[in-house]
């Protein structure tokens, strides 16, 4: 590794894609503990942060097929998870909120990165989470440009 502010951009790149796949695995592991589908897991974590979400704005989250959301939120119902309340804004479409076991998931979920993320804090004097705002900063501005 080259001095503070010179890195090798070859190393930036393989360390960020180095994080991108232990998130992945760890990912896989947590859904597998909740015994739902790693894109259910991702679901439930948006429905947490946003208080409820349409079944629309799943799809577009997850880049799914309505009729792929449709067939995962019936599991996540059956499974007591989430539950369908009508959409006042919507007489043909629902809002999907979670239930106690539903958060209780996504809980563990936040505890697990709370823990971990707290841990590299620790070892980094506190810089972690201006580190991770700026590079989400920057990934939005990219994910823009490319779109123009």
């Amino acid at each position: 590794m080259t001095r503070a502010g010179n890195a090798d951009p070859a190393e930036l790149i393989s360390a960020f894609e180095a994080v991108v796949r232990a998130n992945a695995v760890l990912v896989r592991q947590l859904s597998a503990g909740a015994g739902v589908h790693e894109n259910a897991l991702r679901a439930l974590v948006l429905i947490d942060d946003t208080g409820y979400s349409t079944p629309t704005e799943v799809a577009g989250y997850l880049g799914l097929t309505s009729g792929a959301v449709t067939n995962m939120v019936d599991r996540m119902v059956a499974a007591d998870l989430v539950e369908r309340a009508p959409n006042p804004n919507d007489r043909r479409g629902s809002l999907l909120r979670l239930t106690s076991e539903g958060d209780a998931v996504v809980g563990r979920y936040r505890q697990r990165y709370a823990d971990l993320l707290t841990a590299v804090d620790d070892t980094h004097d506190g810089d972690l989470a201006s580190l991770l705002s700026d590079l989400a900063t920057s990934l939005y501005e990219q994910a823009g440009d490319a779109d123009g």
